[in-house]
């Protein structure tokens, strides 16, 4: 990647972050709980994995974290938190919590790009493993949940989010299998690429 290029991602990746945290736009994002879920968690993620520019082995976290497990292990925690129904809820009703759900993610999404780049195949097969696998059952559990789980959205978009949670997750794990298995057997030891 340039360096022309590096610099117009973190120009987007923190373009992104502004627009998601200001308050018209995430009042759109969180009115439905399959939006919050599958839109504004997903581009918070990914504005940090822009803004975080090409990833080296120089980085300062390259140094606590090598391998890129504690990174990943990280990923899976906060994502976990906020598939929470408690945590979205208080991150709708909430303004300080509305904060940390866009700070943890976009810090995430940051620590993330530096840590997958450093996996390697197995460490990124754990990860994307585990968290299509937490996701597929989330997903599932908010589609067949016989009372509403979150107070703050209706039964009917817990469905929706439920279903779209379980496309998403599905779609992630077929994407990340489909591309390790175009890497050829001799780099079969190397990361997936993520542009």
């Amino acid at each position: 990647m340039g360096g022309d290029t590096v610099i117009t991602a973190r120009r987007l990746g923190a373009l992104l972050a502004i627009t998601l945290a200001a308050t018209p736009v995430r009042d759109v994002l969180v009115a439905r709980m399959s939006l919050h879920m599958l839109a504004q968690v997903p581009l918070l993620l990914l504005a940090g994995w822009l803004l975080r520019g090409r990833a080296t082995t120089r980085s300062v976290d390259a140094l606590f974290d090598p391998a890129g497990a504690s990174g990943l292990l990280l990923g899976t925690a906060v994502l976990t938190t906020w598939m929470i129904p408690r945590a979205l809820d208080l991150a709708v009703t909430s303004p300080s919590v509305a904060w940390l759900q866009s700070v943890t993610l976009v810090v995430t999404g940051a620590l993330m790009r530096g840590a997958w780049a450093r996996a390697g195949a197995l460490g990124q097969a754990f990860f994307v493993g585990n968290l299509t696998w937490m996701a597929a059952v989330a997903g599932l559990l908010l589609r067949d949940a016989p009372v509403r789980l979150c107070t703050t959205y209706l039964e009917r978009d817990q469905y929706y989010a439920g279903t779209g949670l379980l496309l998403l997750a599905t779609a992630c794990g077929v994407r990340w299998f489909v591309q390790w298995l175009a890497v050829p057997a001799t780099e079969s030891r190397r990361p997936v690429r993520v542009p």
